[in-house]
């Protein structure tokens, strides 16, 4: 009897021993791992971690900017454009939407549904002095932060058509660009000047990539494109079959931009598209970033700041964006106010006087 008791005694004393065991290789095995001899990071390592982590910043500014189709230029502009303040500073995230383009943009930048845009110049002026797609609405919370590129008039049409001249397309079909974008106001308005109208003519509302392929397709004689040149979907439409760019006359040109102090006589240098041996004289205007007066004027500071000072940047990531090499391109001869924070930014820069 006495020899059970102590059999169980002695069992007893086993199992508290085997759970005091697993007490503390549960508790002190955590520990020990996070030594030196466990493989993990020592402590100066994890320190350098947790100061890396504290150079994130504590938050993001998202900010989106508004562009075209993808067919044109504004697309690819406002992608550099992004790239290149996401580069520079670490708190912005800055996202793009496509649009129909210049109207869209200022319409949604005064709507507050996207912080930034690109709109032509020539849109700009009318929105925010009240005349043509704005008439009687004029809007003074439409401000820039400066010009990024230039748009030309490019018109394009096949070898086949028997077409020289912008004035041959009287009598044909013709794509003239997005209803309500600045590209179909600066085609209606030089065809127009060169005695073409909807009476003698088909003009179509179509973007650049739609009217391209219908043109290689033969469902269109010319397409017209108002961009930064080279734009990319005329130069697909000239690979893919034999093109040219239709001209104006001296007399067409000079009552366009007569007509349109915003316009000026400008040039599509040779060999910009392929197959094209020759200048084309044309017309264009400069195109802006533009936002809402109300925006953080230090935010725009920044922002100018970083566009102005990675013009080279820039000019690399879009042949387009060139111009902003040009001294004093970004904040020179525009049609409508800069924003407080760019103005600020130039003054301090030598742009513009004190």
């Amino acid at each position: 009897m006495n020899h059970v008791f102590i059999k169980e005694i002695s069992m007893k004393k086993s199992l508290l021993v085997l759970f005091l065991t697993a007490v503390f290789f549960f508790i002190c095995l955590p520990i020990c791992a996070c030594g030196p001899s466990s493989g993990a990071l020592p402590d100066h390592s994890l320190d350098a971690a947790f100061q890396t982590n504290s150079e994130a910043p504590d938050e993001f500014t998202v900010l989106t900017i508004g562009t075209a189709d993808s067919g044109g230029t504004m697309y690819p502009v406002g992608d550099a454009i992004a790239r290149t303040l996401n580069g520079h500073d670490s708190s912005l995230k800055v996202n793009l939407s496509a649009s129909n383009g210049s109207y869209h943009n200022v319409v949604n930048i005064l709507d507050g549904q996207i912080d930034m845009g690109l709109v032509s110049g020539d849109m700009a002026f009318c929105a925010y002095f009240g005349s043509g797609e704005f008439e009687g609405r004029p809007d003074q919370r439409l401000c820039t932060i400066g010009a990024v590129y230039s748009s030309l008039s490019n018109w394009m049409a096949p070898d086949s058509g028997g077409l020289t001249f912008v004035h041959d397309i009287a009598g044909r079909t013709a794509a003239v660009g997005p209803q309500g974008s600045t590209t179909e106001v600066a085609a209606r308005t030089a065809l127009e000047a060169a005695g073409v109208t909807d009476s003698n003519a088909s003009l179509l509302n179509y973007g650049l990539g739609s009217g391209a392929r219908a043109v290689t397709q033969g469902e269109l004689d010319a397409v017209h494109g108002f961009a930064g040149i080279p734009i990319s979907g005329l130069t697909k439409l000239a690979q893919s079959v034999p093109c040219h760019l239709l001209t104006y006359t001296k007399k067409e040109l000079s009552e366009i931009i007569s007509s349109n102090p915003f316009y000026y006589s400008a040039v599509i240098p040779a060999d910009t598209y392929p197959g094209q041996t020759e200048d084309v004289p044309t017309f264009g205007v400069k195109c802006l970033l533009c936002v809402n007066a109300g925006m953080d004027p230090e935010l725009v500071y920044n922002i100018t700041r970083i566009l102005n000072e990675s013009a080279q940047e820039l000019a690399a990531r879009h042949d387009a964006l060139s111009s902003l090499t040009q001294k004093g391109y970004i904040c020179d001869g525009l049609p409508i106010p800069l924003h407080p924070g760019a103005e600020a930014y130039y003054r301090e820069a030598g742009l513009l006087d004190p």
